[in-house]
């Protein structure tokens, strides 16, 4: 017998054999095949007795039968305490109820109905208000110790989204934070911010319009200008020869100036030597 006693059975086989009797009913409509034809008392009793029986009831009853029973349908959701200090956060909203007319389709006059929403009230925040508290602080601000190196790789769509923006920013924060940027590895390679991939669009020279280094839009340039910060504080700058050249027909002339181009086997390389010196690194995918 199924758990919950003797309700708890008979809703199990009543769900389980209603269930059953739906699907016999669309097989007959679509002609496709149906369920097994009952087998033993229990199926004759629940398909050929139970079923039929239940379709002709009137909704009212089986509600209430239902109803009747217990079991988990049967339980509410208990209403949840009020937390410390909601009562004055409730009061910063006023709740209206504003009547909107809606125009039928066939050419009736607009009908009138009323939605209850939901207006905040208090004071606009103002330029220079602070909205959250901007001085805590939980970890310590931590700086790069002797020797330590970090490599940044971008493999990222500019203007498609802000993370390649935003890790370029953290790639400068890293540098000011004292991690050596400029390792001079066995290819002679200086290694720090590696743009590969569609990440190498970042590092375009000729961006602008309708000139080259015009900006057509607030913050049009913010990836040449990032770029250009990061170098001129010490930071290196990698970009892959084939992504250049195979994917985006970019020559070495149109990279930012200080870019330095580099063959693709050595965005693996610059991997595995970040993994045997256990530096930092700093993985950004976009697709």
């Amino acid at each position: 017998m199924a758990s919950g006693g003797f309700f708890g059975w008979l809703r199990h086989n009543a769900e389980h054999y209603l269930l059953v009797d739906s699907q016999k009913q669309m097989a007959e409509r679509h002609g496709t095949v149906a369920p097994r034809s009952p087998k033993g008392a229990k199926d004759f009793f629940w398909m050929k007795i139970f079923a039929p029986i239940y379709a002709v009831l009137p909704w009212s009853l089986r509600s209430t039968i239902m109803k009747s029973m217990p079991g988990s349908h049967r339980k509410t959701w208990a209403s949840p305490a009020t937390p410390q200090g909601a009562s004055s956060a409730l009061d910063q909203f006023e709740f209206v109820t504003p009547t909107v007319s809606v125009s039928k389709a066939n050419g009736n006059p607009p009908e009138k109905k009323e939605s209850t929403v939901a207006q905040i009230v208090g004071t606009r925040a103002q330029a220079g208000d602070a909205i959250v508290d901007y001085d805590q602080k939980l970890f310590d601000d931590i700086q790069a110790e002797a020797g330590e190196k970090a490599y940044i790789f971008m493999h990222t769509v500019p203007y498609e989204g802000s993370v390649g923006l935003v890790n370029m920013l953290t790639c400068t924060r890293i540098n000011r934070k004292g991690f050596d940027t400029s390792l001079i590895n066995r290819k002679g390679f200086d290694t720090s911010l590696v743009l590969y991939g569609p990440g190498v669009l970042m590092a375009s020279a000729t961006r602008g319009f309708p000139t080259v280094g015009s900006e057509a839009f607030p913050g049009h340039l913010a990836y040449n200008n990032q770029l250009q910060t990061f170098m001129k504080e010490g930071g290196k700058v990698l970009a892959c020869r084939f992504a250049m050249a195979a994917l985006y027909g970019m020559r070495e002339t149109d990279l930012i100036e200080g870019v330095q181009p580099i063959h693709p086997l050595d965005i693996l390389d610059c991997t595995l030597t970040a993994r045997r010196e256990g530096a930092l690194v700093m993985q950004t995918w976009t697709l």
